[in-house]
C-alpha cells in the first residue's frame, strides 16, 4: 500500500498564501493596532480552546471567560514572585485546565444545555467570589515583560507562534485516538464503550485540553497588560462573546473562528480608532457589532468555515479535473486473492489476555436475563458459540435479538454468565471487552455519520492505540507509528470490502446498504475473533446480499473467525449459518440446524408466519 501523502489541493496552497500575504501586510501595521491583534489573537485562542468542546464532544461551554480570567491570574501571580516567563504560562495552562476539568465534572451524569447551566454556575462563582480576592486577582501584582517581548510587534509575533501551537495541537487531536474519542462521545455516546472509549474520562479530558488552551490566552492577556486589577475582561459577557465567535466562526473550523475573532473582537476596535465627524464611536461601535453577528448568523448558518470549506470545494473542482468526478457509492468486487491476504493481516493483533488451555466455546451464555424496569427483554437464555461457526440468531422484532448483544457488549443490565474465552465479561467493563477480541455492529448504525468513512474505520481501532491520549496529542513516543500502523489497517479492511474508493467520503452521504458495509469492515477492522453482525444485510440488494454472505463464509474458512448474525433474511441463514438459535419474547423456543429450526410449527407462526417461510418466503 502506498504511504499517506498531504494533497496539496489549488485551496489549500491558496490558503498558505493568503495566510501568509495577511500575516505580512499585519507586521506593518501601527503599535496601536499591533496591540489591538494581540488581544484578538488571544481571543481567538481562547475560541479555538471553546470549540474543543464545541465542536468536538458537544459539549457547550459558559465559563471560558472565568477561564480566561484564571489563567492571567495565575500567569501574573507566578511571574510576579521571580519565575521565568515559560515557567509562569505552563503554571496558568496547568491551573485552568484542573479548573475546567472541575467545572466539567457535572458531565459525566448530565449533557447538552445542563452543562451549559453547571458551567454557568461556575462563571457566577468566578465573577462574584474568586475575582473579588485581592490574593487572587493579584492586583498589586505586576507579570515582568521577558526582554524579548518588550515591543508590540514582538509580542504580536509572540501570539502568532501561539496560535500556531494550537493550531497544530488541533492537528493532532484530529489524527489521534484522543480525537476520534471526542466525536464518539459526541455522536454515539452510548454506544462509544464498544470502541473501548469510556465517556466519562473521555470528557474530562476535552475539558482539561480545552482549559489548557484556555490558559495559554490568558497568559497571553497577562503578557499584553502587566496588571490586572479589574475583572472586567473576564465577565460573562465575554463567555457569550467567545460562543458566538465559535458560532460565526463555524464550529470546528480553525480558519473560520479566527477570521471570526477578527471580525467581532478586533473589527469594533478598529472602528473606534477611526476619527468620525458626526456619529460618535462609542454608539456606533455596539450597533455595529450586533448587525455583524445578526448578519453572519443569518447569512452563512453554517459559519465562516463553512464557507470557506465550500468555496475550497468549487476551486479544487475547478482546477482539478479529477476531482469533478464522484466515486460510485456502492462496493466495489475486491480481488479474492488479496482480500484473503489482507483478511490475515487485519486478524494478527496483539491480545492483552492469553489462554493457557482451549476452551471448547468461544461464547457461553447462561441463564442471560436483561430486565428494563418491570419489563423482562431476555428471560434466562442459555446458548453458545463455537469457535469457527456462523450462528444465526432469528426471532421477530423485540424477541431479544439485539439484547442478547447490548448484553455481550456490556451495554444492557445483566443477570446470569456470559464467558467469553473462559473469561467473565459481566465482571468486565464495557470499554475492555473488544480488546478481548469481540466486535459487533448495530441494528440502527453503530458509527459516526457526520465522519469519513477511514475515520469510522480508525475508531474501531482505538483498543489497539495503546498510547496515553496527551502523548499522542503532543506527538511523542511510538504514537506516529501508531497511528501510522492503524491506517494501514484500515486501508486494508476499506480493500476487503471494496470500500477503499469511498475511504475520504462523508459516511452519512453514502447508501444505507454501503453504510452498513462499513460498519462491517471498521468491525473486522478491529481484528476480532468473534463478529456479532446485527442486520448487518439491512438495506442491501440482493446481489450485495450474496455477496456478504460469501465474505461471511470466506472470513470463517479461511481465517476461523467466528460470527453470530441477527437475520430476518431466511435465504441467508440457510446458505451461511451452521446452528441457529430462534427467540420469543426473550426466550428460547428453538434451536438447532436452520433447516430443521425453520421447519418446526413453533418458529413458523412467531417468526416466519407463513407455511411456505422454510423454503424463503419472509413476512
Amino acid at each position: 500500500m502506498p504511504k499517506p501523502r498531504v494533497d496539496l489541493t489549488p485551496s489549500r496552497i491558496g490558503s498558505a498564501v493568503i495566510v501568509a500575504a495577511v500575516a505580512l501586510w499585519s507586521l506593518g501595521l501601527s503599535d496601536t493596532k499591533l496591540s489591538i491583534l494581540v488581544g484578538v489573537a488571544a481571543t481567538a485562542i481562547a475560541a479555538l480552546g471553546l470549540d474543543v468542546l464545541v465542536a468536538r464532544t458537544g459539549e457547550l461551554s459558559l465559563a471560558h471567560a472565568a477561564f480566561l480570567g484564571i489563567g492571567a491570574f495565575t500567569a501574573i501571580n507566578v511571574g510576579s514572585r521571580g519565575a521565568s516567563w515559560p515557567v509562569s504560562i505552563l503554571v496558568a495552562m496547568v491551573v485552568t485546565s484542573a479548573a475546567a476539568t472541575i467545572a466539567g465534572l457535572p458531565s459525566l451524569r448530565i449533557r447538552g444545555l445542563q452543562v451549559a447551566i453547571t458551567t454557568l454556575a461556575f462563571q457566577v462563582f468566578a465573577e462574584t467570589f474568586l475575582f473579588t480576592r485581592t490574593d487572587v486577582t493579584a492586583a498589586n501584582r505586576t507579570l515582568p515583560t521577558p526582554p524579548f517581548l518588550q515591543t508590540d510587534l514582538r509580542l504580536y509575533l509572540f501570539a502568532l507562534a501561539a496560535i500556531a501551537l494550537v493550531m497544530l495541537v488541533r492537528y493532532r487531536l484530529g489524527v489521534t485516538k484522543a480525537g476520534r474519542m471526542f466525536l464518539a462521545v459526541r455522536d454515539i455516546e452510548q454506544r462509544a464503550r464498544c470502541f473501548a472509549v469510556e465517556p466519562g474520562p473521555t470528557k474530562l479530558l476535552a475539558y482539561a485540553l480545552s482549559g489548557a488552551i484556555v490558559g495559554l490566552a490568558g497568559s497571553i492577556v497577562a503578557l499584553k497588560a502587566g496588571t490586572i486589577a479589574s475583572k472586567d475582561p473576564f465577565l460573562l459577557i465575554e463567555s457569550l462573546q467567545l460562543v458566538a465567535i465559535v458560532v460565526v466562526g463555524g464550529a470546528g473550523s480553525a480558519w473560520g473562528i479566527i477570521t471570526a475573532a477578527v471580525l467581532v473582537k478586533g473589527l469594533p476596535q478598529f472602528i473606534d480608532s477611526v476619527p468620525f465627524t458626526h456619529v460618535k464611536p462609542e454608539r456606533v461601535v455596539p450597533m455595529a457589532s450586533a448587525a455583524l453577528l445578526v448578519v453572519a448568523v443569518v447569512a452563512v448558518p453554517q459559519g465562516i468555515g463553512g464557507l470557506y470549506r465550500a468555496l475550497g470545494r468549487r476551486l479544487d473542482r475547478m482546477l482539478v479535473p479529477r476531482l469533478r468526478e464522484r466515486p460510485s457509492p456502492r462496493p466495489r468486487p475486491a480481488d479474492a486473492v488479496v482480500a484473503a491476504q489482507h483478511a490475515i493481516e487485519l486478524h494478527d493483533v496483539p491480545r492483552p489476555l492469553r489462554l493457557r488451555m482451549p476452551v471448547p466455546a468461544l461464547l457461553e451464555a447462561r441463564e442471560v436475563g436483561v430486565q428494563y424496569g418491570g419489563v423482562t427483554a431476555l428471560g434466562g437464555l442459555t446458548m453458545e458459540v463455537r469457535r469457527g461457526e456462523i450462528v444465526g440468531l432469528i426471532g421477530a422484532n423485540g424477541a431479544g435479538k439485539s439484547t442478547f448483544f447490548n448484553a455481550v457488549s456490556g451495554l444492557a443490565p445483566t443477570t446470569g454468565s456470559i464467558r467469553y474465552r473462559g473469561v467473565e465479561l459481566t465482571e468486565r467493563p464495557a470499554s475492555a471487552r473488544s480488546a478481548l477480541g469481540a466486535a459487533r455492529t448495530f441494528q440502527d448504525l453503530g458509527l459516526i455519520r457526520a465522519e469519513s468513512v477511514r475515520e469510522n474505520v480508525l475508531l474501531a481501532q482505538t483498543w489497539l492505540a495503546n498510547y496515553p491520549s496527551a502523548a499522542g496529542i503532543l506527538g511523542l513516543g511510538s504514537t506516529i507509528g501508531t497511528e501510522r500502523e492503524l491506517r494501514r489497517r484500515a486501508g486494508l479492511a476499506l480493500e476487503l470490502f471494496g470500500l477503499d474508493h469511498l475511504a475520504n467520503q462523508t459516511l452519512g452521504d453514502l447508501p444505507y446498504g454501503t453504510m452498513r458495509i462499513v460498519e462491517i469492515a471498521a468491525a473486522v477492522a478491529a481484528g476480532p475473533d468473534l463478529l456479532l453482525l446485527d442486520e448487518a444485510t439491512a438495506g442491501l440488494d440482493p446481489d450485495e446480499s450474496h455477496a456478504i454472505g460469501d465474505r461471511f463464509l470466506a472470513l470463517r474458512d479461511e481465517l476461523g473467525l467466528t460470527l453470530v448474525l441477527v437475520e430476518h433474511h431466511v435465504p441467508m441463514i440457510a446458505r451461511v449459518c451452521d446452528y441457529t438459535y430462534c427467540l420469543e419474547s426473550g426466550n428460547l423456543i428453538a434451536e438447532g440446524p436452520p433447516a430443521e429450526v425453520t421447519n418446526q410449527p413453533q418458529v413458523i407462526a412467531s417468526f416466519l408466519g407463513r407455511s411456505d417461510a422454510a423454503t424463503g418466503g419472509t413476512r
